[in-house]
């Protein structure tokens, strides 16, 4: 019988969103990365969705990178997500205020207004504070995609969400520091993209392609 529910998290909704409207069309190997007010991930390998044996596979925003660190929503410390979420940008910016002197104008903002749209303008203005914001960001996240190149050997990484509205502030640190901790035999090959989904209706499309992705199998149909 074809299934009448489809059920996936948005991360994943996103990265079939991508693979049947927006720039993976023709990848069979790629990991959408989706930064708002937490940090999810959809893995896809040979066209398929990666969901692991419990339909939980593919949570890069809960993997832990910086020991013993900020406490993450999901109980533990130093998730990706504490400080490469929408939040964790705004509030790197705000301990790199606290640990320095560097003028900014950031610091002009206060804390419960301070977001990474802020960031991202102050970046605009050439604050140093901003940029090495972002600087530390793409750290993070460019070394963990660099651990998931080594397990999964993606074509691409997609990435969705509004601090990626940030473009090149975020995405050149992201790209060089995935560049740097990449194992040889991978480098030059990983392209690091925008997504091509629509801010907007990206939820729609997703649960659409998820229904005929489904379809798909029922029919053994490629749509």
């Amino acid at each position: 019988d074809v299934p009448a529910i489809a059920l996936t998290n948005d991360a994943n909704a996103a990265a079939i969103g991508e693979m049947v409207y927006g720039g993976a069309k023709n990848m069979k190997n790629f990991i959408m990365i989706t930064l708002g007010t937490g940090v999810g991930s959809g893995i896809v390998v040979n066209g398929d969705l990666v969901y692991g044996h419990d339909g939980f596979a593919g949570e890069m925003g809960h993997t832990v990178v910086v020991k013993d660190g900020r406490e993450c929503g999901c109980g533990r410390r130093g998730c990706l997500e504490t400080y490469t979420s929408a939040s964790g940008i705004a509030r790197t910016a705000f301990e790199l205020m606290v640990d320095t002197h560097t003028t900014s104008e950031l610091r002009d903002v206060p804390f419960n207004e301070l977001t990474s749209k802020k960031v991202y303008e102050a970046a605009v203005n050439g604050d140093k504070i901003a940029l090495e914001t972002f600087e530390k960001t793409g750290q993070l996240l460019g070394m963990e995609m660099a651990d998931a190149v080594s397990y999964f050997s993606p074509e691409a990484f997609f990435l969705f969400g509004g601090p990626t509205a940030a473009g090149e502030y975020i995405f050149e640190p992201i790209r060089r520091n995935l560049e740097e901790r990449l194992l040889v035999i991978f480098k030059n090959k990983i392209k690091v993209l925008p997504s091509k989904l629509p801010m907007g209706d990206a939820a729609i499309l997703g649960a659409s392609a998820l229904a005929w992705k489904e379809l798909g199998k029922v029919y053994n149909t490629n749509y």
